[in-house]
């Protein structure tokens, strides 16, 4: 079983190292953004370990804060794992006082292997759009190899294999429900005091991530959950059933549509193995050599304007086209759901979320 320090003591904790960080996070840790889902992170260190050893001895000790925890980038020195907070904002946030409190940097560090832990177990489909999606938005062009995905759950019993997308371990581990959740009725929207799932997750194993990553994890998982609940449950479902459509016609259009069909997740041996895992592998691998040629190719088509930082596929309008559509119709509606109802959808969400620990 992971432990994940207890959001009340982990911030008491950081608060003597990162004073205002920590108390602009405190009042908005469990504020569920617009009905988006909770994030969970988890920080895998493959370097520079000394860094957190203050903190690790705060919280408990390593017997109490990391040897409890089965999971692990089967490189990293150590996996820590952060408590569900109820926004991507609050979440980078919570990371930015841990990078305050360890000096350690936390965004596109490749000594820190940043996990996007989304509630919800998507449909082996939808995970594979959750993948894709998050690759082709992400600021980063990333260049994966299959040791990236290795971790202690690849081959053991829980049989995750190596993959970028990564299911919860069942029933085993801590899952905290209690975030709001905005649901549909015929009356219109509806915000339920908890998340409607027992257990379950979908985790995205980043590598260096970003801000705008954490973001967009958070958007594309909450769409794709959405719009698989039952009798469109889900506020946002049809929104999510929109993003769907949008990125299979992209996918489509581009002769990559095979690649939603590849192994993207692993929940058993027959999933497993080393040729599911290099199927999986040859589907990543087509998608980055595509972002690739359309970074190459806008590159050229803009040579006289100042460099970006990274070569991005952030540039690739084209693929990033259905996400965004997603994104402006998502910002445009809760407006509307603002104007409904005044400052109560957003502010509804503490007052229904679990009480302050």
């Amino acid at each position: 079983m992971a432990f994940a320090a207890h959001i009340g003591s982990l911030l008491e904790t950081l608060h003597a190292r990162a004073p205002a960080k920590v108390d602009a996070l405190v009042p908005v840790k469990r504020d569920v953004a617009h009905g988006l889902l909770s994030v969970g992170l988890k920080v895998h260190c493959l370097n520079n370990a000394e860094l957190f050893a203050p903190l690790v001895n705060a919280l408990g000790g390593e017997g109490r804060v990391l040897e409890r925890n089965v999971f692990k980038r089967s490189e990293a020195k150590f996996c820590l794992v952060l408590p569900a907070v109820g926004s991507a904002e609050a979440a980078i946030l919570l990371l930015e006082c841990l990078e305050e409190y360890t000096g350690c940097r936390m965004f596109n560090n490749s000594d820190i292997q940043l996990q996007v832990c989304s509630p919800g177990r998507l449909y082996s489909r939808n995970a594979a759009l959750h993948a894709i999606g998050f690759y082709l938005s992400s600021d980063t062009l990333r260049q994966y190899s299959l040791e990236d995905f290795a971790t202690t759950v690849s081959g053991n019993y829980y049989h995750r294999g190596k993959r970028l997308v990564i299911y919860d371990a069942g029933l085993i581990g801590e899952f905290d429900a209690a975030f709001a959740r905005w649901g549909r009725t015929q009356r219109g929207l509806t915000i339920r005091p908890t998340l409607p799932f027992l257990n379950g997750r979908t985790d995205i194993l980043v590598g260096p991530g970003s801000r705008i990553d954490i973001h967009n994890i958070n958007l594309l998982a909450t769409l794709l959950v959405h719009a698989q609940s039952s009798d469109s449950d889900g506020y946002w479902s049809s929104l999510g059933e929109l993003l769907i459509s949008d990125l299979v016609a992209l996918l489509d259009r581009h002769l990559l549509t095979g690649l939603v069909e590849a192994p993207w997740t692993c929940i058993s041996e027959f999933d497993g193995g080393a040729a599911h895992d290099e199927l999986f592998l040859s589907a990543l691998q087509e998608l980055t050599a595509y972002a690739a040629a359309e970074a190459t190719r806008l590159e050229l088509n803009h040579s006289s304007r100042p460099p970006s930082r990274n070569s991005t596929c952030m540039r690739c309008k084209s693929s990033l086209a259905p996400i965004a559509r997603s994104s402006r119709l998502y910002r445009k509606r809760r407006m509307e759901v603002a104007n409904e109802h005044g400052t109560s959808a957003r502010l509804g969400t503490r007052a229904n979320s679990r009480a302050d620990p």
